[in-house]
């Protein structure tokens, strides 16, 4: 027994190796806003440029993702050409959202739809800017999925689409004050009246003596 103790162990080679092995650290992205590459020779990128000119405010590549700013008045055809026309074709709308910037008030609102090739397996971002109050017309012709989408948008930001089927609240219930993601929604606003009239729950004084109350 005594000799098996004062054998050498016998190391697995894979995992010496391993151990040995320098991890490699990868460079700190510097903090600030991502690289913004402009997008010269794409196919598609070019097609649109030529079909809809100034309509086309920018094409950059951010982050590995191809992102088009678009002139609100010619959002609809081109998302119309992209799903029908273009080549490759965007038949996948895959998500829409919005961002809410309070500190730039000529159009403090964007509304971003997020799209994919099927075929291709390529994914293309849109985004166009929106006025405060500015409405925006529904893509739900366009596609389908886009109906609970914008319904979550206009729930969470106020943002309306026109000539949706069905918008209205999705997320929090009909009668809620406010949209819980602009800007200025307070974190503590949970403490409101359609809370206390209908879940029963009381906001607690910011001053008192609470001793012995939940006792």
């Amino acid at each position: 027994m005594a000799e098996e103790d004062n054998k050498p162990q016998e190391i697995n080679p894979i995992a010496k190796s391993a151990s040995e092995t320098p991890v490699k650290k990868l460079p700190r992205r510097a903090a600030g806003a991502m690289p913004v590459v402009e997008i010269k020779d794409d196919l598609l990128i070019k097609a649109l440029q030529e079909k809809f000119g100034k309509t086309i405010l920018s094409a950059n590549e951010i982050n590995s993702q191809q992102v088009l700013q678009i002139e609100k008045a010619g959002l609809a055809a081109v998302l119309l050409y992209l799903r029908d026309n273009a080549i490759p074709a965007f038949n996948m709308l895959t998500d829409l959202t919005a961002v809410h910037f309070p500190d730039q008030p000529d159009q403090p609102f964007e509304i971003v739809y997020q799209l994919y090739s099927i075929a291709a397996k390529r994914r293309l971002r849109i985004k166009t800017r929106l006025a405060e109050d500015e409405t925006i017309q529904t893509v739900t012709s366009i596609w389908g999925t886009a109906n609970w989408l914008e319904r979550e948008v206009y729930d969470l930001f106020g943002i309306r689409f026109d000539e949706h089927p069905d918008l209205r609240r999705i997320l929090l219930p009909t009668g809620w004050v406010g949209h819980p993601l602009r800007k200025e929604y307070k974190l503590e606003y949970q403490d409101n009246a359609w809370v206390e009239e209908n879940l029963q729950i009381r906001a607690l004084p910011t001053e008192g003596d609470f001793t012995g109350k939940f006792e």
